[in-house]
Protein backbone atom coordinates (compact mmCIF):
# COMPACT_ATOMS: atom_id res chain seq x y z
CA UNK A 1 0.00 0.00 0.00
CA UNK A 2 3.57 2.47 0.60
CA UNK A 3 4.72 1.18 -2.12
CA UNK A 4 1.66 2.25 -4.02
CA UNK A 5 1.41 5.61 -2.68
CA UNK A 6 4.67 6.43 -3.38
CA UNK A 7 4.64 6.05 -7.02
CA UNK A 8 1.54 7.65 -7.30
CA UNK A 9 3.20 10.71 -5.52
CA UNK A 10 5.92 10.26 -7.78
CA UNK A 11 4.56 10.02 -11.03
CA UNK A 12 2.37 13.20 -10.10
CA UNK A 13 5.70 14.91 -8.99
CA UNK A 14 7.54 13.81 -12.19
CA UNK A 15 3.97 14.88 -14.30
CA UNK A 16 4.00 18.28 -12.45
CA UNK A 17 7.76 19.20 -12.97
CA UNK A 18 7.66 18.36 -16.67
CA UNK A 19 4.33 20.55 -16.82
CA UNK A 20 5.57 23.63 -15.48
CA UNK A 21 8.77 23.44 -16.69
CA UNK A 22 6.92 24.27 -19.78
CA UNK A 23 4.37 26.45 -19.66
CA UNK A 24 1.32 26.89 -17.73
CA UNK A 25 -1.47 24.47 -16.03
CA UNK A 26 -4.79 25.99 -15.73
CA UNK A 27 -7.75 25.21 -13.63
CA UNK A 28 -11.27 24.22 -14.18
CA UNK A 29 -14.18 23.13 -12.47
CA UNK A 30 -15.75 20.67 -14.16
CA UNK A 31 -18.67 20.23 -11.57
CA UNK A 32 -19.49 24.01 -11.62
CA UNK A 33 -19.04 24.22 -15.67
CA UNK A 34 -21.23 21.61 -15.84
CA UNK A 35 -24.12 23.19 -13.16
CA UNK A 36 -23.88 26.31 -15.02
CA UNK A 37 -23.78 25.14 -18.58
CA UNK A 38 -27.08 25.93 -20.53
CA UNK A 39 -27.90 22.87 -21.85
CA UNK A 40 -27.79 21.00 -18.60
CA UNK A 41 -30.74 22.47 -18.09
CA UNK A 42 -32.26 21.57 -20.99
CA UNK A 43 -31.20 18.50 -20.35
CA UNK A 44 -32.72 17.62 -16.96
CA UNK A 45 -36.47 19.37 -18.07
CA UNK A 46 -36.48 16.67 -20.93
CA UNK A 47 -35.19 13.84 -18.52
CA UNK A 48 -37.66 15.58 -15.93
CA UNK A 49 -40.61 15.40 -18.56
CA UNK A 50 -39.57 11.90 -19.56
CA UNK A 51 -40.08 10.63 -15.67
CA UNK A 52 -43.47 12.48 -15.16
CA UNK A 53 -44.75 10.73 -18.46
CA UNK A 54 -43.61 7.51 -17.39
CA UNK A 55 -45.34 8.22 -13.83
CA UNK A 56 -48.53 9.28 -15.53
CA UNK A 57 -48.48 5.61 -17.64
CA UNK A 58 -46.90 3.89 -14.44
CA UNK A 59 -50.26 5.22 -12.32
CA UNK A 60 -52.66 4.43 -14.89
CA UNK A 61 -51.99 0.60 -14.40
CA UNK A 62 -51.51 0.77 -11.27
CA UNK A 63 -55.13 2.15 -10.80
CA UNK A 64 -56.33 -0.77 -13.75
CA UNK A 65 -54.55 -2.77 -11.25
CA UNK A 66 -56.47 -1.67 -8.21
CA UNK A 67 -59.52 -1.78 -9.30
CA UNK A 68 -59.08 -5.36 -10.71
CA UNK A 69 -57.91 -6.19 -7.18
CA UNK A 70 -61.28 -4.88 -5.58
CA UNK A 71 -63.38 -6.79 -8.05
CA UNK A 72 -60.77 -10.00 -7.55
CA UNK A 73 -61.67 -9.44 -3.82
CA UNK A 74 -65.72 -9.14 -4.73
CA UNK A 75 -65.58 -12.15 -6.15
CA UNK A 76 -63.49 -14.18 -4.06
CA UNK A 77 -66.42 -13.11 -1.35
CA UNK A 78 -69.20 -14.27 -3.55
CA UNK A 79 -67.52 -17.32 -4.04
CA UNK A 80 -67.54 -18.25 -0.08
CA UNK A 81 -70.96 -16.95 0.04
CA UNK A 82 -73.24 -19.39 1.38
CA UNK A 83 -76.50 -17.65 0.48
CA UNK A 84 -75.44 -18.34 -3.36
CA UNK A 85 -76.48 -21.53 -4.77
CA UNK A 86 -73.42 -23.90 -6.30
CA UNK A 87 -73.69 -22.91 -9.32
CA UNK A 88 -73.50 -19.30 -9.01
CA UNK A 89 -70.38 -19.83 -6.60
CA UNK A 90 -68.98 -22.01 -8.78
CA UNK A 91 -69.46 -19.49 -11.90
CA UNK A 92 -67.73 -16.33 -9.39
CA UNK A 93 -64.90 -19.35 -8.98
CA UNK A 94 -64.27 -19.26 -12.71
CA UNK A 95 -64.12 -15.78 -12.94
CA UNK A 96 -61.86 -15.15 -10.24
CA UNK A 97 -59.38 -17.69 -11.62
CA UNK A 98 -59.81 -15.89 -14.65
CA UNK A 99 -59.50 -12.63 -12.95
CA UNK A 100 -56.43 -13.84 -11.45
CA UNK A 101 -54.54 -14.76 -13.73
CA UNK A 102 -55.70 -11.51 -15.95
CA UNK A 103 -54.15 -9.46 -12.42
CA UNK A 104 -50.81 -11.44 -12.47
CA UNK A 105 -50.39 -11.23 -16.65
CA UNK A 106 -50.89 -7.08 -16.19
CA UNK A 107 -48.94 -6.92 -12.89
CA UNK A 108 -46.32 -8.44 -14.77
CA UNK A 109 -46.86 -6.04 -17.98
CA UNK A 110 -46.56 -3.29 -15.56
CA UNK A 111 -43.41 -4.48 -13.91
CA UNK A 112 -41.59 -4.91 -17.12
CA UNK A 113 -42.74 -1.95 -18.31
CA UNK A 114 -41.35 0.19 -16.00
CA UNK A 115 -38.24 -1.75 -15.97
CA UNK A 116 -37.75 -1.03 -19.69
CA UNK A 117 -38.65 2.60 -19.44
CA UNK A 118 -36.00 3.00 -16.10
CA UNK A 119 -33.70 1.26 -18.68
CA UNK A 120 -34.57 3.50 -21.85
CA UNK A 121 -34.00 6.50 -19.29
CA UNK A 122 -30.86 5.83 -17.94
CA UNK A 123 -29.14 5.22 -21.21
CA UNK A 124 -31.08 8.21 -22.40
CA UNK A 125 -29.44 10.20 -19.25
CA UNK A 126 -25.73 8.64 -20.09
CA UNK A 127 -25.78 9.77 -23.62
CA UNK A 128 -27.06 13.24 -23.02
CA UNK A 129 -24.11 13.14 -20.06
CA UNK A 130 -21.20 12.37 -22.53
CA UNK A 131 -22.57 14.30 -25.14
CA UNK A 132 -22.59 17.36 -22.73
CA UNK A 133 -19.03 16.96 -21.17
CA UNK A 134 -17.78 15.81 -24.67
CA UNK A 135 -19.06 19.77 -25.84
CA UNK A 136 -17.46 21.01 -22.46
CA UNK A 137 -14.33 19.08 -23.10
CA UNK A 138 -14.45 20.48 -26.51
CA UNK A 139 -14.70 23.87 -25.60
CA UNK A 140 -11.80 23.55 -22.62
CA UNK A 141 -9.65 22.31 -25.55
CA UNK A 142 -9.90 24.98 -27.58
CA UNK A 143 -9.71 27.57 -25.20
CA UNK A 144 -6.85 25.81 -23.56
CA UNK A 145 -4.94 25.43 -27.14
CA UNK A 146 -5.76 29.34 -27.37
CA UNK A 147 -4.48 30.43 -23.95
CA UNK A 148 -1.96 28.40 -24.34
CA UNK A 149 -2.13 26.58 -21.68
CA UNK A 150 0.32 22.79 -21.46
CA UNK A 151 -2.68 21.29 -19.16
CA UNK A 152 -5.53 21.95 -17.93
CA UNK A 153 -6.76 20.13 -14.13
CA UNK A 154 -10.22 19.76 -13.21
CA UNK A 155 -9.74 20.86 -9.48
CA UNK A 156 -13.30 19.24 -8.49
CA UNK A 157 -11.62 15.88 -8.63
CA UNK A 158 -12.11 13.84 -5.47
CA UNK A 159 -9.86 10.94 -4.41
CA UNK A 160 -11.06 7.63 -2.35
CA UNK A 161 -10.82 9.39 0.72
CA UNK A 162 -13.15 12.06 -0.37
CA UNK A 163 -10.80 15.07 -0.31
CA UNK A 164 -10.20 17.16 -3.51
CA UNK A 165 -7.17 16.32 -5.38
CA UNK A 166 -5.91 19.55 -5.91
CA UNK A 167 -6.39 21.40 -2.55
CA UNK A 168 -5.19 25.16 -3.96
CA UNK A 169 -5.87 26.77 -7.03
CA UNK A 170 -4.67 30.51 -8.07
CA UNK A 171 -7.97 32.11 -9.22
CA UNK A 172 -5.64 33.93 -11.82
CA UNK A 173 -4.96 30.00 -12.68
CA UNK A 174 -9.22 29.02 -13.00
CA UNK A 175 -10.50 29.12 -15.89
CA UNK A 176 -14.12 28.31 -15.03
CA UNK A 177 -15.43 30.93 -15.55
CA UNK A 178 -14.17 31.67 -18.74
CA UNK A 179 -15.41 27.99 -20.07
CA UNK A 180 -18.81 28.47 -18.93
CA UNK A 181 -19.09 32.15 -20.14
CA UNK A 182 -17.72 30.59 -23.68
CA UNK A 183 -20.09 27.57 -23.75
CA UNK A 184 -23.42 29.44 -22.56
CA UNK A 185 -22.99 32.78 -25.54
CA UNK A 186 -24.69 30.25 -28.12
CA UNK A 187 -27.49 30.76 -25.62
CA UNK A 188 -27.23 34.37 -25.64
CA UNK A 189 -27.23 34.49 -29.31
CA UNK A 190 -30.24 32.77 -29.08
CA UNK A 191 -31.79 34.97 -27.42
CA UNK A 192 -31.15 38.05 -29.31
CA UNK A 193 -32.08 36.03 -32.53
CA UNK A 194 -35.44 34.33 -31.40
Amino acid sequence: MKKSIFVIFFAINCFCSIVWAEGEVAFVDMQEVFRQFYKTALAQDQIKQQVSDIKVESDAMATEIKKMKEEVEVLRNDSRDKTLSKDVRDGKIERLEEKLVELQKLTKEMLDYKKLRNEQLNQQKNRMLRKLFDEITSKINEYAKEMGFVAVVDCSTKGQSGVLVVLYVDNKKNITADVVSLLNEESKKEKKNP
